[in-house]
């Protein structure tokens, strides 16, 4: 698998996690692999947040338990990962969406606790 991953081209990669995660956490490196062009764009180009000034970053790799909660706590591997509200086995989807979609529409931190409490019931 680590020579699968080396070989992607692509700035940011999540190997059971989302890759946005890195730009959540504001301290990884997350762009672009380097070399594309304005030409042939392929993962964009450049990298923000790189909070520990790292030199010649070429891709930030986030790894997470294969296992989601409860599961994890069973194989060893903890990890707090709430069901997709779009998935149809999610019990909190509608109303996690509405939530989102609210809070998307006119952002206000009142709005995150619910609106997280909803998605971890999912």
């Amino acid at each position: 698998m680590q020579e699968a991953v080396a070989a992607l081209r692509y700035g940011t990669l999540g190997v059971n996690c989302w890759s946005g995660t890195g730009f959540l956490l504001g301290y990884t490196p997350w762009g672009a692999h380097p070399g594309h062009t304005r030409q042939a764009i392929g993962s964009g180009t450049g990298f923000v947040h790189n909070a520990f000034m790292l030199n010649g970053v070429e891709k930030t790799v986030l790894r997470a338990p294969f296992a989601p909660a409860p599961r994890g706590l069973f194989s060893g591997s903890p990890s707090l990962s709430p069901r997709p509200p779009y998935f149809v086995t999610s019990r909190t989807g509608r109303t996690t969406l509405e939530r989102l979609t609210r809070f998307t529409a006119a952002p206000g931190a009142a709005q995150l606790p619910a609106l997280f409490a909803s998605a971890l019931r999912g």
